[in-house]
């Protein structure tokens, strides 16, 4: 700890001092000095709490800069991966599907699939999703068993 010495010698002088001065003086003055000194006290914790803060704050934002930087190199490779997939879609040749594609789609049928097919997917699908075979589930199964069946009149829709 620097100037140690001068502490201790200081404090020597003062001691003597006080030591030499009648009691009640001396009494004044130590109680003069606590109040001058529990008051800088309060104002050097003051100085420390707010460097403290102060710290956290520089912290804080350099925290967000360097966010602020990861996120402006992941909005960039974002922005290079839709370029990309924007090329490989116009690169490939594949058309839209059409909606009768996107119905039979959901169903795992092909557009051109016969009738046969059709009523049999159709017999499978009311076997699986009927809700007396989900009890557990019976709102959500009879909710995916009408999809299903909206599908397949669509589909019937469609053909006619």
């Amino acid at each position: 700890m620097p100037g140690w010495r001068l502490r201790v010698g200081l404090l020597v002088v003062i001691t003597f001092t006080l030591a030499g001065l009648p009691l009640p003086i001396a009494g004044l003055v130590l109680w003069i000095g606590g109040l001058l000194g529990m008051t800088l006290m309060e104002t050097i914790a003051v100085m420390i709490r707010e460097q403290h803060q102060a710290q956290r704050r520089l912290e804080v934002d350099r925290d967000l800069r360097e966010q602020a930087v990861l996120l402006a190199k992941r909005d960039a490779q974002i922005a290079a991966l839709k370029a990309d997939l924007v090329r490989a879609h116009s690169a490939s040749n594949v058309r839209s599907e059409t909606p009768e594609q996107c119905l039979h789609r959901k169903v795992g049928l092909h557009p051109g699939a016969p009738d046969f097919l059709l009523i049999a997917a159709r017999r499978a699908y009311r076997m699986a999703l009927h809700p007396d075979r989900h009890a557990r589930h019976a709102r959500q199964a009879h909710k995916r068993y009408l999809q299903a069946e909206a599908v397949f009149d669509e589909i019937e829709r469609m053909r006619s």
